[in-house]
């Protein structure tokens, strides 16, 4: 079903750049901004000692504050010179919120503050959108107009490793039985995903600037990522030594969890321009 929803954006967009390129209707931009997430993505909130845990059907990752880099192609409908149609594809990364980036620290810090050696590194959560949909303007006077836009496609969603490591030359249970050239590797993968996206914004464009050859637009968008089951495959590498004998254990476990659903807002600065056009703008929008 993805590889199809591909095809047809490949078709279309290869339809609308050789439609829209001779007639010089045809812009293309770059944009970037800052991410910040909202609802379950961005629930930061503790359960039993655990970041990373669901309530009902929706997964708390404690997202936090990102950025985003990307890329979009306008074409203006010479029957509407008000609306365009406008396909983009944008970057999207941002780590763990600063709480539980600071809740970790305290408590495997403690923990492991004997260690002579400490390693954690919690995930990056990264999301590739892909997206069709209109942009509507209204001019407001002089060089600016107010615009909205929706938009719908793929979404591709990475998750970087949650891993986890400490060694020390001596180690003491419980029980006071000691451990020698003690080490722990504990590493979580993540699974990719592709879901449903679609996004809604308004903001501001910027035309016919003195001396610059390029609009200038300033935008905010809500984006809801989609909604797919979060799985991983965490493996942890026990090794050790007891009176001589090396001994090491080995244990995999996967977890097939519940939903994750990316939603966020984007604000973000862009510049475009018509590669096409003899003069700067061809038409009116």
């Amino acid at each position: 079903m993805l590889q199809k929803r591909l095809k047809c954006l490949g078709v279309v967009l290869t339809c609308l750049l050789f439609g829209y390129s001779a007639s010089g209707q045809f812009y293309v931009g770059i944009h970037g901004g800052r991410t910040l997430p909202q609802g379950f993505y961005a629930d930061s909130r503790m359960s039993d000692n655990e970041w990373m845990f669901a309530e009902g059907h929706q997964f708390k990752a404690g997202a936090g504050r990102g950025w985003a880099v990307g890329i979009d192609m306008a074409f203006a409908i010479p029957a509407l010179p008000d609306l365009e149609i406008l396909l983009e594809s944008e970057y999207m990364q941002g780590g763990v919120s600063r709480d539980v980036e600071d809740y970790y620290d305290i408590i495997y810090s403690r923990r492991y503050s004997r260690c002579s050696q400490y390693v954690m590194e919690l995930p990056k959560f990264r999301n590739v959108p892909i997206l069709l949909g209109v942009r509507y303007g209204y001019p407001l006077g002089g060089s600016f107009r107010l615009y909205g836009e929706a938009m719908a496609g793929v979404n591709f969603r990475y998750i970087s490793d949650w891993t986890l490591a400490y060694s020390n030359d001596e180690w003491q249970q419980g029980d006071g039985q000691g451990f020698e050239n003690y080490s722990n590797v504990d590493i979580r993968t993540y699974q990719n995903a592709a879901t449903f996206a679609f996004r809604i914004g308004i903001g501001i464009l910027v035309r016919d600037i003195k001396k610059f050859p390029m609009d200038i637009s300033l935008g905010a968008s809500y984006n809801v990522l989609g909604s797919s089951a979060l799985v991983w495959d965490r493996t942890q590498t026990t090794r050790y030594s007891v009176y001589g004998d090396i001994v090491q254990r080995d244990t995999q476990t996967h977890v097939d969890f519940t939903d994750i659903n990316p939603q966020m807002i984007l604000i973000e600065l862009g510049l475009r321009f018509n590669p096409f056009a003899g003069s700067r703008h061809v038409q009116d929008w």
